[in-house]
């Protein structure tokens, strides 16, 4: 999306984006926080932080925390939800601009790495890669396509049930949204904005090419219910998940 369609979501966007912060979202992130070392004397830089709802917990962890987004309105509303940490630096930036070297200790992006432009995703891990100290850590959510397939999957097993093969292929294609995505590029099209997602065997591969080792992949888990998502429910089966990507300069 652009930096339009971010600012306009920067007023409704509890309404509009499912965060791994809220809720009962099962998140990696936390529990690898809390296991570094010497925290107080490392610097860390979330790029695209929209809200920046990590903004105490990152305060409170570290000696230096910037923060940056492309859109100007999630920049002053993520200003004024962390205006009394002394220690946060906010400021508008577009990740495929950033030209940091070797500054901060631990980086982190979530769902920021949206852009349909192939080009344009791997200068951004690129310049986070630059912008890491050596042997510094980037911690990245991705959204996965394997998740949209799997819930495809379940769409398509309900109709199933009751319908006849043949309504079923149709009818859940149609729940899916199927006419929206392009499985090759994993690209989601609605009107004219485009969202990229991610396979697994990709982000390994963009991260080795990028120059990243000791690359761990883990899932973000999502709780089913209408809090969380405006998916069709299925509350006995596994639940929803982003990538959450771990990685060492």
């Amino acid at each position: 999306m652009n930096e339009k369609q971010w600012d306009r979501l920067a007023e409704n966007y509890h309404d509009e984006v499912i965060s791994p912060f809220l809720g009962d979202v099962e998140n990696p992130i936390q529990d690898e926080l809390k296991k570094i070392k010497n925290k107080k004397s490392k610097s860390v830089a979330e790029f695209g932080c929209g809200l920046f709802y990590l903004g105490k917990k990152l305060s409170g962890y570290f000696k230096d925390v910037h923060a940056s987004d492309f859109s100007k309105k999630m920049v002053e509303k993520a200003k004024k939800r962390n205006k009394q940490y002394k220690n946060i630096n906010i400021i508008r930036e577009d990740i495929t601009n950033i030209l940091y070297k070797n500054r901060f200790d631990i980086i982190i992006s979530v769902n920021s790495l949206l852009m349909p432009s192939l080009n344009d995703i791997k200068l951004s891990l690129k310049n986070i890669r630059d912008a890491l100290k050596k042997d510094g850590l980037c911690f990245l959510i991705l959204p996965s396509m394997e998740s949209i397939l799997y819930h495809g999957m379940l769409l398509y097993h309900k109709d199933l049930k009751n319908k006849k093969e043949h309504i079923a292929k149709r009818t859940s294609k149609i729940k899916f949204e199927n006419k929206k995505y392009d499985h090759f590029l994993g690209h989601y099209k609605d009107g004219s904005e485009i969202q990229k997602f991610y396979y697994k065997h990709e982000i390994t591969y963009l991260m080795k090419k990028t120059g990243f080792k000791n690359i761990e992949i883990k899932k973000v888990l999502y709780p089913w219910g209408k809090d969380i998502s405006d998916h069709e429910d299925f509350p006995k089966e596994d639940k929803l998940w982003d990538w959450f990507v771990k990685a060492e300069k």
